[in-house]
């Protein structure tokens, strides 16, 4: 299972990437081996998309890649944030936001 995170993690490498891993394997539809994953890639392993056929992978696949594959609008994206509120209201998170502001 580490290993399977590690492959995971190096396929998204920043906060902005998307990537497209398929876990093939049956031992991935039980749930206690699924929970030796990190928290990060269990969310979004969902019930649906466990012990699907082929070509239902392949019409998840393409329907993702589509959906990624359209242009990034700045309006899709106003007030939403990658920071928790304790992180944006730290003292360095303010130092940095008026370093940026004054930049200008």
């Amino acid at each position: 299972m580490r290993h399977a995170a590690q492959c995971v993690g190096r396929a998204i490498r920043g906060k902005t990437d998307y990537g497209l891993m398929i876990f093939a394997d049956k031992r991935y539809a039980r749930a206690d081996k699924r929970g030796k994953l990190p928290r990060w890639i269990q969310e979004h392993l969902t019930d649906g998309s466990l012990n699907l056929t082929t070509d239902e992978t392949v019409q998840l696949a393409k329907h993702f890649l589509r959906q990624m594959a359209q242009p990034f609008r700045r309006e899709d994206q106003l007030g939403l944030s990658l920071l928790t509120l304790e992180q944006l209201q730290s003292e360095d998170m303010l130092k940095k936001i008026a370093q940026i502001a004054q930049q200008a």
